[in-house]
């Protein structure tokens, strides 16, 4: 019946959301391209195999390295073509502190003289996290989900901003709410966490990046981490002449070995 019907949509719904959500790289939760809150999400694929290696920039300090529009990495390979990243791929790149940065790849380059050694240019933004030992490079495909209230559905975009269309992937959805459940010692949790109690703040109604993996709170000194994703969905439906309301929640666990943040590049 009707009802039955809405409940097996809904559940597919979340079917498909959940396994691109567990398939993200590290688990991490991204910026781009949609800030990741309570009506939208983004996060990245993996489309290559392990992580290139990448070596420390040749003027040394930490703020070069986060200001360099390249990246150099270590790959055994004679010819672009056996790297597999080319202009117009997105790659992350994920320091051993845990961060992460999505950037946009418009040239990839030999460095003279230096044998298996090659810079990834991402033109116009900067590496924007510190570089560590054993900091690596991913390709990946970068995607995001997103309520539109106005027009009850779920849309998907995949790559960076306005620059490729939403897709519509579902529709007469009453609402699509996520809610980001933390973790700390003992089991003990906290959904959602914000305000001035908890350091750093995020706002997950108006959200502007992508939740921090961690927070500490005030009062307790409590450390708390990332360790799920609720996904509620709710649709009505008529049935002889009245409207119902069904509801379906599902919990995501996350990676335990996540990127602490994934940042749009700057």
């Amino acid at each position: 019946d009707a009802t039955v019907s809405a409940q097996a949509k809904l559940r597919r719904i979340v079917e498909v959301f959940s396994q691109d959500l567990r398939s993200a790289v590290l688990g991490g939760i991204a910026a781009t391209p949609y800030p990741s809150g309570r009506g939208s999400i983004s996060f990245a694929l993996l489309e290559g195999g392990a992580g290139y290696p990448v070596l420390p920039h040749d003027s040394g300090s930490n703020d070069s390295f986060k200001q360099a529009a390249e990246v150099k990495i270590v790959v055994l390979a004679s010819v672009p073509d056996q790297i597999g990243i080319t202009p117009g791929d997105f790659v992350l790149m994920v320091n051993n502190a845990g961060d992460g940065v999505i950037l946009p790849v418009t040239q990839v380059n030999r460095v003279g003289g230096e044998p298996n050694r090659w810079h990834v240019v991402h033109a116009g933004c900067g590496n924007t996290i510190d570089y560590t030992p054993n900091t690596l490079l991913f390709r990946v495909r970068i995607l995001g989900f997103r309520y539109d209230p106005i027009g009850r559905q779920l849309v998907y975009r995949e790559g960076r901003g306005d620059e490729v269309d939403e897709v519509p992937v579902a529709f007469d959805l009453d609402r699509f709410e996520l809610h980001y459940v933390y973790e700390a010692a003992f089991g003990d949790t906290v959904t959602d966490p914000s305000g001035d109690n908890y350091t750093p703040s995020y706002d997950f109604t108006n959200p502007t990046s992508a939740p921090p993996y961690q927070v500490t709170q005030g009062t307790t000194g409590k450390v708390y981490s990332l360790r799920r994703l609720s996904v509620t969905l709710e649709a009505s439906f008529l049935s002889r002449g009245r409207r119902f309301s069904r509801t379906y929640t599902s919990q995501v666990e996350l990676s335990s070995n996540q990127a602490k943040r994934i940042l749009a590049c700057r």
